[in-house]
């Protein structure tokens, strides 16, 4: 019998022993569920908090960077006002531009503040993000007007010739006034070019053919269509120009003229813009804007400096610029 208690109690010691080993590590595991928690919900809320003021940051940058290099002091208040807009505000946004008034960066700053990592004594965190934004040259894009202008020295505002029409040099050159057949040849394709744009990319180096003769059917329609096509109120002029206007057209700059005989190939050494102002009428005594596709035309644009998107490189600057995120 009393072997029998002996071997009793000496279970329940033993299941008393175990009890407070299971709850040693049962508290152990609760500490350690509650680590993971705290882990998955603060990681989870630092990862989100990060990826909006990484947003944030990038659309600063490239925001700004479309002022540069003409204006710093509105890039900078443009990218305040990006991240602003994001949800980057006041002291946490730190604007700098650099590089020869070509490169704007945006760093910003944010304290979150975190739940379940209070246990461990850690109420918030910093985060800081950081992007740059460059302006250059651009050295490819789509959409390009079928214009060749010979490289020159641009004067802003100035009204220059896209397109000659026979009695204007030089338009003698062998039947070219500086059409150019993109993607394709012949008239359509050229009135569709003018009307829309060459739906694939020119860079700077590529060779590309004229389109010899006047045309002046296809250039008169396809100019006026891209006219109408402005719908903005105020109607947009060259100091005015808003960067989706149908008015806006991106020329190839090339090399010259002088060596095309007839349908000939030329070299693109760069890309300009211009606001597309109408066609002009020549030698019938006197030149003379005019609504009618009948006649010898030329095509007037006045130049202007643009910031858009493009690929940027090093190549000569004809004033149109694209700009990229380069960190």
């Amino acid at each position: 019998m009393k072997k029998t208690i002996a071997m009793y109690l000496s279970r329940m010691h033993s299941i008393e022993d175990d009890l407070g080993a299971a709850l040693v590590l049962t508290a152990l595991f609760l500490v350690v569920l509650l680590g993971f928690s705290a882990l998955v919900i603060d990681v989870g809320l630092l990862y989100i908090n990060r990826l909006a003021l990484v947003n944030a940051v990038d659309a600063a940058a490239l925001a700004g960077v479309q002022d540069l290099p003409y204006s710093p002091t509105m890039a900078m208040e443009k990218a305040k006002e990006y991240a602003a807009a994001n949800g980057a505000n006041g002291d946490e946004v730190k604007v700098v531009v650099r590089n020869g008034d070509h490169e704007v960066q945006v760093t910003a700053s944010r304290d979150v503040k975190l739940y379940l990592a209070r246990v461990f004594g850690i109420t918030e965190q910093r985060l800081t993000a950081s992007a740059a934004a460059q302006v250059g040259s651009i050295s490819g894009c789509f959409g390009v007007a079928p214009f060749g202008v010979v490289e020159q020295d641009f004067i802003l505002g100035e009204q220059y010739i896209l397109k000659c029409g026979p009695h204007r040099p030089p338009g003698y050159l062998r039947g070219n006034f500086g059409a150019l057949a993109l993607g394709d040849q012949g008239a359509s394709n050229y009135e569709n070019n003018i009307k829309y744009g060459h739906n694939e990319k020119l860079e700077v180096g590529d060779w590309v053919d004229t389109e010899p003769g006047n045309m002046s059917g296809p250039t008169v329609r396809g100019v006026r269509h891209r006219i109408e096509q402005c719908q903005h109120e105020p109607k947009c002029t060259y100091d005015s120009v808003k960067n989706d206007c149908s008015r806006l057209v991106i020329v190839p700059v090339i090399r010259n003229l002088d060596k095309a005989h007839g349908r000939d190939s030329v070299q693109v050494v760069g890309f300009a813009a211009f606001f597309l102002e109408g066609t002009l009428r020549e030698g019938d005594g006197g030149d003379s804007k005019h609504d009618d596709d009948k006649g010898e035309s030329s095509v007037l644009g006045r130049f202007i400096r643009r910031v858009l998107p493009g690929e940027v490189g090093n190549v000569p600057d004809f004033g149109l610029k694209g700009y990229k995120l380069v960190e």
